[in-house]
């Protein structure tokens, strides 16, 4: 008689799940959210997600990894079960970070580190990035450097840049990759110095211009390699040196001639 239970019993919880995968958590309905510059018919199209499956046994993660590769500017596809019968594709553009010249072509890569494209022409506003050798750009993949410090330092800054919002980024040279420098706006050479707190280094320019003692109208070179540990850095402009510091509430700089307020 236990037997006769124990069989009915299992044969209950198996019509149960056979109902639950068949009926109640079918696929009905993938949407896709997000800004890109794909349509929601090629990101679904990527995906492979169709409805008439099971909501539960759908591979979102297999999905997502799908739409990133196929579809190199989507840096994140988001794949997300809504129940009961819902399956949502949240998608993110991965940001430029710049361009490298590989023989006839520019490679576009993005902040991770990602091959988005291969372009004749360098787009408008698009960093420049010098002093790396490329292995291997497939797009969709990450990009392979010649040398291994240099694919590390890149993802560092361009990391830090796209924290701190920092436009105007005209070129990144990673010739000495523990001397990375950054062109801002075509006229200021940023220094880096250690290959090391980055963001403090840019935050602590960006304060210099929001305080007024960088302006529209210098141009040189600002060495930022103590900035983060010392709150100064040094501005050149190719005539005479200025040391210059900042905290919370104000920037201040000076000459080795005389000393003066920004």
């Amino acid at each position: 008689m236990k037997l006769f239970y124990l069989i009915l019993f299992l044969l209950v919880i198996g019509t149960a799940l056979t109902f639950a995968f068949t009926v109640l958590f079918r696929v009905e309905t993938v949407e896709v959210r997000g800004e890109s510059r794909y349509s929601a018919e090629e990101i679904l199209k990527a995906s492979g997600l169709q409805t008439g499956g099971n909501v539960f046994l759908t591979d979102t993660a297999a999905a997502s990894d799908a739409v990133e590769k196929a579809l190199p500017y989507i840096g994140v596809a988001d794949v997300r079960r809504i129940l009961p019968s819902g399956l949502e594709i949240i998608v993110e553009e991965e940001a430029v970070a710049g361009a490298v010249l590989d023989d006839t072509q520019y490679i576009l890569v993005g902040v991770s580190g990602k091959v988005l494209d291969r372009v004749t022409e360098k787009p408008e506003g698009c960093p420049l990035i010098k002093g790396v050798a490329v292995r291997e750009a497939p797009i969709g993949s990450q990009i392979v450097y010649e040398e291994g410090e240099s694919r590390e330092v890149f993802d560092k800054l361009s990391q830090a840049i796209a924290a701190v919002n920092l436009d105007k980024v005209t070129e990144i040279d990673l010739e000495d990759s523990y001397d990375a420098k950054v062109l801002y706006d075509g006229r200021i050479w940023l220094e880096f110095g250690p290959p090391t707190a980055f963001e403090e280094k840019l935050r602590f320019f960006l304060e210099l211009l929001k305080e007024g003692n960088l302006t529209e109208s210098d141009s040189g070179t600002l060495d930022l390699s103590l900035a983060a540990s010392t709150d100064h850095a040094y501005f050149s402009t190719g005539i005479a040196s200025s040391a210059v510091s900042t905290d919370a509430s104000s920037a201040t700089a000076s000459t080795p001639e005389s000393s003066s307020g920004l």
